[in-house]
This record gives C-alpha cells, sequence and structure tokens, in this order.
C-alpha cells in the first residue's frame, strides 16, 4: 500500500488508519479505539469546526481530561487549519481563562464542568464532552460533541495545511509570571515526533503508557510518536504509583515516559516491582529534570531488562539531547548527546564555542526549534535568536533556540547539565546548582524528595535552603539529614536550613516539583 508523504499531524493519523484501519489506536478505560475511529471523529469535528467558524490559523483549545475525544480534538484541529492549545486539566478556572484569552481562541472542546466553571467569561462557541450542554448564560451556541458527531458536515471545505503552518500552542508553566505560549508548526510537531521515535526504536507493537497531560510538550509527544508509528497510546489520568504500576501490568506496557518524582514515588513501591517484574516494559524515559542518581540506580535493580534513556528538552524545541542507555554511567548530570538531526552548542557571552569542561549556555539548532512566543516579541527575540555562525551573506538566517541553561561538554562530548542560569546558588564564593543539592539530598537514603534554594546571607553571599520529604516511613530530624550531607558533599554544597515536608512536594501542572510555590512557602 503506497502512503502519502508526512507534512501535518492529520497526515499521520490518515496514514495509520490506511495501514492498518482496524488497529487499536487509543485504549481509555476499558474501552478501545482503531485508527479508523481516531480519524473518523477527527473528519467529523473538522468538519464541524470550520461550520462553526474556525479558519486557518485560528486557536481551537481543548480543556478536558485524557479521553479518546480529547486526542481526536487535536487531530480535528489539525484537519481544520487551527492550532490546537491543550489547557491542563488542572487549572482552575482563572488559570485556564488567561490561556483563552490570551491565544483568543476561536472555539473550546472541553468537559462539561469545566466549560461551567468558566463562567460569564466563557467562550461563545463550544464541543461539549458529556451528556448534555451545561445550563450556562454563554452556552447558547454549544454543542455536545455527540451531537457534533451525528451530524451531517458535507458543505465545509477544509483547508490546505502545509508544514510551515500552525499546530499547536504550548503553554510554559514558567517559574515567574503568567504562562506564556510557545507556538509550534506542523513540522515541528511531526519532525519531533520522528526522531524520538528513531532513537527509541519504537514500533507498531509497541503500546505506550500517556501519564504526563497534553498540556506538556513531553507528554503531547508520547501521542505524536504513537500516531507516527502506529502504536498503541493507553490513556492514564492517575499518576498515583500504585495506579500507574496497575496500568503497566495490566495492559502490557512497553513504554513510560515520566518526569523525576515519579521515579521517586515509584522507587517506594520497590517490594512489588521485586515480587512482580514488569516483564513487558521495553523502556523509560525521563525528561523536565535531573533524576538523582540514588533513583537511577535504585530503577536498574528493580528494572534490569528495562532500557532507562534520561533526555533533556526544552518547551520551545521539544527534545534536545538523550543518553543511550549503554552509558549511563557517564555520571549523574550527564544529559547525552544531541538528538538525531540536531546541533547542540555550548556557547560563551561572545557566542564563542566553550572548549571540553568550560561551562557555556546551551543552544539548540535544528528542526524542532519553534516559532516562538504567541504574542510576545520582545521574549522571542531573547530566546529566539539568528544562527551566529550563518553564511554572511545568508539574508534569512535560520533561528536557534538560547535555552538560559548551563552545560558543559566533556572530552567524548557527553553534555552535563549544571543548572539554570537564574536559578544557580552564589555562596561561598561558589556556584552550585540546585541539582546537585537535592542529588546529594537524596543520595543519604533518608530523603525521597528534595528542593533546594538560595536565600541572601551577609557573610557568603547566598547560603542553602533545602525542603525535603523524609523516605517512605522514617521519622528524620533536619540535623540528621545535614550530617549525612557532611559526609557526602564539600562543604558550601551542604544546606545551612533543612526543613522538614510532610506529604510530596507542591507540583506544577505538567507533575514537575514546583519550585516556586516551595520557596514562596519556605522563604521566610
Amino acid at each position: 500500500m503506497t502512503h502519502r508523504a508526512v507534512f501535518t499531524l492529520h497526515d499521520m493519523a490518515r496514514n495509520a488508519a490506511e495501514r492498518d484501519p482496524s488497529g487499536i489506536a487509543i485504549v481509555s478505560g476499558s474501552d478501545r479505539y482503531t485508527f479508523a475511529d481516531l480519524l473518523g471523529a477527527a473528519e467529523a469535528m473538522a468538519a464541524a469546526l470550520v461550520e462553526h467558524g474556525v479558519r486557518l490559523g485560528d486557536r481551537v483549545a481543548i480543556y478536558a481530561e485524557k479521553s479518546f475525544v480529547a486526542v481526536a480534538a487535536m487531530v480535528a484541529a489539525s484537519l481544520a487549519g487551527a492550532a490546537y492549545v491543550n489547557v491542563n486539566p488542572l487549572l482552575r478556572a482563572r488559570q485556564a481563562l488567561h490561556i483563552l484569552r490570551d491565544c483568543d481562541v476561536r472555539l473550546v472542546i472541553g468537559d462539561a464542568d469545566k466549560l461551567a466553571a468558566l463562567g460569564e467569561e466563557a467562550p461563545e462557541r463550544a464541543f461539549v464532552i458529556g451528556d448534555k450542554v451545561p445550563d450556562v448564560p454563554r452556552a447558547g451556541g454549544w454543542l455536545t460533541v455527540a451531537e457534533v458527531l451525528r451530524g451531517e458536515h458535507g458543505r465545509a471545505a477544509l483547508p490546505r495545511v502545509q508544514e510551515h503552518d500552525m499546530a499547536t500552542i504550548i503553554y510554559t508553566s514558567g517559574s515567574t509570571g503568567l504562562p506564556k505560549g510557545v507556538v509550534f508548526s506542523q513540522r515541528n510537531v511531526v519532525v519531533g515526533a520522528e526522531i524520538v521515535a528513531t532513537y527509541l526504536e519504537n514500533t507498531s507493537d509497541d503500546r505506550i503508557l500517556s501519564v504526563l497531560p497534553f498540556s506538556f510538550d513531553y507528554g503531547m509527544n508520547q501521542f505524536t510518536t504513537a500516531l507516527l508509528v502506529g502504536a498503541t497510546l493507553v490513556l492514564q489520568r492517575s499518576a498515583f504509583p500504585a495506579d500507574v504500576i496497575r496500568s503497566l501490568r495490566e495492559y502490557e506496557i512497553t513504554g513510560l515516559a515520566g518526569v523525576p518524582p515519579l521515579w521517586g514515588l515509584l522507587v517506594q513501591m520497590g517490594r512489588e516491582l521485586e515480587e512482580r517484574p514488569l516483564t513487558s516494559l521495553r523502556y523509560i524515559t525521563n525528561s523536565g529534570g535531573q533524576v538523582p542518581a540514588a533513583h537511577v540506580a535504585e530503577l536498574r535493580r528493580l528494572l534490569p531488562t528495562t532500557k532507562i534513556y534520561l533526555m533533556y528538552g526544552l518547551t520551545e524545541a521539544f527534545r534536545s539531547t538523550y543518553l543511550p542507555p549503554d552509558e549511563r554511567d557517564r555520571g549523574p548530570a550527564c544529559i547525552g548527546k544531541p538528538i538525531p538531526n540536531t546541533d547542540i552548542w555550548v556557547l560563551n557571552e561572545k557566542n564563542e564555542h566553550c572548549a571540553p569542561g568550560e561551562i557555556g549556555e546551551l543552544v539548540h539548532r535544528g528542526p524542532t526549534v519553534s516559532l516562538g512566543y504567541w504574542n510576545r516579541p520582545e521574549d522571542t527575540a531573547e530566546r529566539f535568536r539568528p544562527n551566529p555562525f550563518a553564511p554572511p551573506g545568508l539574508p534569512h538566517p535560520e533561528w536557534v533556540v538560547y535555552s538560559g541553561d548551563l552545560v558543559w561538554r566533556d572530552e567524548d562530548g557527553f553534555l552535563h547539565f549544571v543548572g539554570r542560569k537564574d536559578n544557580l546558588i552564589k555562596t561561598q564564593g561558589y556556584r552550585v546548582s540546585p541539582e546537585e543539592v537535592e542529588d546529594v539530598l537524596i543520595g543519604t537514603g533518608l530523603v525521597q524528595e528534595a528542593c533546594a534554594f538560595g536565600m541572601p546571607d551577609p557573610d557568603h553571599g547566598q547560603h542553602i535552603v533545602a525542603v525535603v520529604v523524609p523516605r517512605g516511613d522514617q521519622e528524620v530530624s533536619a540535623d540528621e539529614v545535614r550530617r549525612a550531607c557532611v559526609r557526602q558533599a564539600p562543604p558550601y554544597m551542604v544546606p545551612k536550613v533543612i526543613q522538614i515536608h510532610q506529604g510530596i512536594l507542591p507540583r506544577t501542572p505538567s507533575g514537575k516539583i514546583d519550585r516556586q510555590a516551595v520557596r514562596d512557602a519556605y522563604a521566610g
């Protein structure tokens, strides 16, 4: 069978449906949906979107828990020529409204309760995922998705969508200020999926567990990669470790993507994993922060047949680097080498390449570099700059992304993460990354989670504050943790203040530790 070239998200959906129409695309609880089901629902919704005024370049928001409809809505928006905007379902109405207003959405596809919670500021046009349209003042122009899928939508012609058109806007959680939208082209989305599928060796035999939200680029990439290769995506709403492990077994999952807090919680389930090994799990991937070395070692022990890929990425360019599983012993902060078809530079403040061992800013060049920040020209100009090494006669040099992250490259070409330029703790004449301190804390064996930050200090510039969660049911004191750190780290890296936190640390909507929330709670 001949397949069309892949330039857009909906090209991927069409190819998958042509290649294996009865293959299982989406699993949601006990429900199974084929690739033909996915394409059919997306085409019906796309026609309805156009009939309701959506035009090429408009924005369509998806504000819903994970479901088959929420997945089909992404493909539908792509078919209609709109950029889909996944709004994290954990966000409250006020936070969601900021996103809807910021990118001026034309229509929202969302759960009934979430749309109703938007109140008088709800959009005029919406497709409701639910049995009926909620009884709210602005719901006069709303339809249920069931009505949309049952309707006749043959009158409106779908636009011709090209690879350089917008595909999606992803809102970064950010540590300061309101979230800002990163704009991705169709080419960004397709090439990103192709690159990741290449080094993870994904095939149609894979069953990928979708734990992370689609509003997170790393979470959305699980869907696009599965769609590209014809794999099955299993939707997981609960991120509780016991529920994740249950799904890994029930659906015989082969691929799992997570962020550092998830791995720490799974390590706590070690006894269960020892008693009932996860034999189907072919690989796990991490991004969104550094996994403490102690957790990596424990994961290797608990998952001896599973490949562990440690990755680094920034929202502005999807993935940037990955560390192959057989190179795991390169060091706790090693983030590997560039992903395929990508250059990663380490540059100093003069835009010169740093020598091996010299710390500089990570700069990303490649086809996944996004189009910039939505309606934020100043922020875009700061982070997205012309390629400094482009030939001088080139009239329109490509953009590269200056990450704001500090790294260094070793003699073998492997990159090692140091920290955010604006997060480094300057203490006793040293620049210390919070991740280094957190790795020491977790390495003591007394701590399950940790968050470190700097506070002003009249003698040392800054001193280190650490907020820690004890491991398991242990009762530990701050002095015990500090003494353990003294045995494992140089004096300048030992926190001056250690606060014990009960329960898990605050999370961002994408599941990472919310450093700003921790700092706000404990800085006093």
